[in-house]
C-alpha cells in the first residue's frame, strides 16, 4: 500500500478515534458519576438504561442511515454528524452541571442517534480510500483505533470520577468534564473536514423502505444472494452482544466483587480495549489482503476458554485482568474477518444499506444483552453473567464454524 493511500487514511482514523473516545468518555461518566446521584442498589438499572438508550436509535433509524450512505457523499455525512456532536456534548454538560440523570440520559440517546446516522458512511468509505486490497488493513487499523478510543475514553472517565478525592481538583471536576466533552467534539469535527476520498457516484433510487421491520426483512432476503452473508451479520451481532455484556458486567464486578475504585476499574477497561485493539490490528495485518474467515473459530474458542476460566476460578484482580484482556484479544481475532467479509462481498452503493442492516441487527442484540444483564445480575451476581457469556460464545462459535464460508466445513 503506497504512502499516499496511507496518508489518506489518517483523517478518517483520527475522526473515528476522537468520536469513540468522546462517546465512551460520556458513557462511563454516566456509569461512574451519575450513579452516585442515586441509591447504590439502583446503579445496575442506570447502567442498563444508559446502554439501552445508546442502541435504541440504531434499531429505529438504521434504514435512514443506510439510505443516507447510499444517496449522498459519505464524507459529507461524516462531517455533518461530527458537527452535530458539539451541541450533544453541550447538552451532556448541562446534565452534569445540574446533576440531572434525565438530561445525561437524553444526551446518551442523542449520541447514539448521531453515531447511528454516520456509521454506514464511515465503514463504507474504507473501500473508497484504500480500494478492495485495502479492506483488511483499513478495517483492522480502524477497529484498533476504535478500541484505543474506548480505552482512553474509559480511563479518562474513571480518573475524572476520582478527582473528587483530591482537595485541590475536586471543585473543578465538572468544569473539567464539560471542557473535555466539548473539546473532543470540536476536534473531531475539524479533522473530519480533511476526509476527501474518491467516492462512487451516489445512487438516487428511492425504493428503500424506512420502516425498520420491512427494512430488516428485505435486507435479509437480499443478503441470501451472497452465501454466508446473513450468518456473518449474525456473528457480528452476537459479538457485540457479548462485548456489551462484558462491558456492563466488568464495571459492576470490579466495584462489587473485586472492591476496586473507579480509576482501577477504568484502568482494567482500558487494558481490555488494548487487548481487543491488538487482536483487531494483528488480524488485519496477518490477513495479508485476504479475507481469512478461518480465524473466526480460533477467536471464538479463545474467548470461550478465557471467560469460562473467569467463571470457574472467580480470580482475584491480577488473574482476572489477564483473562479478561485475553478474552478481548481473541474477540478482535473473531471480529475482523467478519467485517472484512462484508466489505469484500457487497459491491457498490449497496454496501451502505447492508452496513445499516448489520447495525440494525447488532444493536438489536445489544439491546437484548442489556435486558439479559439486568435480569441475571439482579437475580444472581456478576459471576453468573460471565457464565452466560461463555454459553453464548460457545453457541456462536459452533454456528460460525459450520455456516461461514471458509471458516470450517464449508469451502468457498
Amino acid at each position: 500500500m503506497n504512502k499516499a493511500i496511507k496518508t489518506n487514511w489518517l483523517p478518517l482514523f483520527i475522526t473515528n478515534f476522537l468520536g469513540v473516545l468522546n462517546d465512551n468518555y460520556l458513557k462511563y461518566l454516566v456509569f461512574f458519576i451519575s450513579t452516585t446521584w442515586i441509591m447504590k442498589d439502583k446503579e445496575s438499572i442506570v447502567i442498563m438504561l444508559a446502554s439501552a438508550l445508546f442502541v435504541v436509535p440504531y434499531i429505529a433509524f438504521s434504514p435512514i442511515a443506510g439510505k443516507l450512505a447510499r444517496d449522498h457523499a459519505k464524507a459529507k455525512i461524516i462531517q455533518r454528524a461530527k458537527l452535530f456532536a458539539i451541541p450533544i456534548m453541550a447538552i451532556a454538560s448541562i446534565g452534569f452541571i445540574f446533576q440531572s440523570i434525565t438530561i445525561t440520559m437524553f444526551a446518551i440517546f442523542l449520541m447514539g442517534l448521531q453515531s447511528c446516522l454516520f456509521s454506514p458512511a464511515k465503514y463504507g468509505i474504507i473501500r473508497d480510500i484504500g480500494g478492495k486490497e485495502g479492506i483488511p488493513f483499513g478495517t483492522g487499523a480502524m477497529e484498533m483505533l476504535t478500541f484505543m478510543g474506548v480505552l482512553l475514553g474509559t480511563y479518562f472517565a474513571g480518573v475524572t470520577s476520582d478527582i473528587s478525592q483530591f482537595e485541590l481538583l475536586a471543585p473543578h471536576r465538572i468544569t473539567i468534564v464539560c471542557a473535555a466533552l466539548i473539546i473532543f467534539a470540536v476536534l473531531g469535527w475539524l479533522i473530519s473536514l480533511k476526509i476527501a476520498p474518491k467516492e462512487t457516484v451516489p445512487d438516487d433510487e428511492d425504493s428503500t423502505t424506512l420502516n425498520p421491520i420491512l427494512f430488516l426483512i428485505r435486507s435479509y432476503k437480499w443478503s441470501r444472494q451472497i452465501k454466508g452473508l446473513n450468518v456473518v451479520i449474525m456473528g457480528l451481532a452476537t459479538f457485540w452482544a457479548i462485548g456489551s455484556l462484558l462491558q456492563m458486567n466488568i464495571t459492576v464486578h470490579c466495584r462489587n466483587m473485586l472492591q476496586l475504585s473507579d480509576t482501577a476499574t477504568s484502568t482494567i477497561m482500558a487494558i481490555v480495549a488494548i487487548g481487543i485493539g491488538l487482536g483487531c490490528y494483528i488480524t488485519g495485518v496477518i490477513s495479508n489482503k485476504k479475507v481469512r474467515t478461518n480465524l473466526v473459530p480460533i477467536g471464538g474458542v479463545g474467548m470461550l476458554i478465557c471467560v469460562s476460566l473467569i467463571f470457574i476460578l472467580n480470580p482475584e484482580t491480577t488473574l482476572f485482568t489477564i483473562l479478561i484482556v485475553l478474552t478481548a484479544f481473541f474477540a478482535g481475532v473473531f471480529k475482523i474477518p467478519l467485517n472484512a467479509f462484508i466489505q469484500d462481498r457487497v459491491q457498490g452503493r449497496k454496501l451502505g444499506l447492508i452496513l445499516a442492516y448489520n447495525n440494525l441487527m447488532l444493536f438489536t442484540f445489544i439491546l437484548l444483552s442489556a435486558g439479559v444483564f439486568g435480569l441475571v445480575e439482579t437475580l444472581a451476581n456478576s459471576l453468573v453473567v460471565f457464565a452466560a457469556v461463555a454459553v453464548i460464545t460457545l453457541l456462536i462459535t459452533i454456528f460460525a464454524w459450520l455456516r461461514i464460508p471458509g471458516a470450517g466445513r464449508i469451502k468457498e
